[in-house]
């Protein structure tokens, strides 16, 4: 008979993908994992604690860029300075179609899983599904969704840190 192969076992490393994210997620560099548990932490602090809007943070943002740049430039023509480096801002249409068409394939796809669960007439499957929907659901209604975010972040940062 047959002998039977033992499962191959693969680090958590190679489960991440095993490049760079993978190295910030494991900590392995430090410099990344701190950058990245800051961001997240302040993120979640600008949005969630101190109330402010995305959209409205996105506009000051932009705002602040625009006056930087106005400034720079009318400064630049004052001193007979060079004006600001800015690149050409065009997007090709051939990304373009390339993004349309992968975003076309992706919601055909998930349409169809869908429509395998709604009408496949798998009972056990379907269950399956509307529990973990109102499952999430549930659990959803007592976070705000940054605040998920930012806890499932601390849980990977702490669990990986502990690898």
């Amino acid at each position: 008979m047959g002998e039977s192969v033992p499962p191959r076992r693969i680090s958590v490393h190679q489960a991440l993908g095993g490049g760079h994210v993978a190295d910030v997620l494991l900590w392995k560099k430090w410099s990344g994992g701190v950058l990245l548990l800051t961001s997240t932490a302040s993120s979640w602090f600008l949005f969630e604690r101190a109330g402010y809007n995305l959209l409205s943070f996105v506009a000051n943002v932009l705002l602040l860029l625009v006056v930087i740049l106005f400034l720079w430039a009318k400064s630049a023509s004052l001193l007979n300075r060079p004006l600001p480096p800015l690149p050409d801002m065009e997007i090709s249409e051939a990304s373009v179609v390339k993004a349309a068409d992968a975003l076309h394939a992706w919601i055909n796809r998930v349409l169809s899983i869908a429509r395998d669960i709604a009408i496949g007439r798998n009972w056990k499957l379907f269950l399956q599904v509307a529990f973990c929907l109102w499952l999430v659901s549930y659990i959803g209604s007592f976070f705000n969704f940054l605040t998920l975010v930012y806890i499932g972040k601390l849980f990977s940062s702490f669990s990986a840190s502990s690898v």
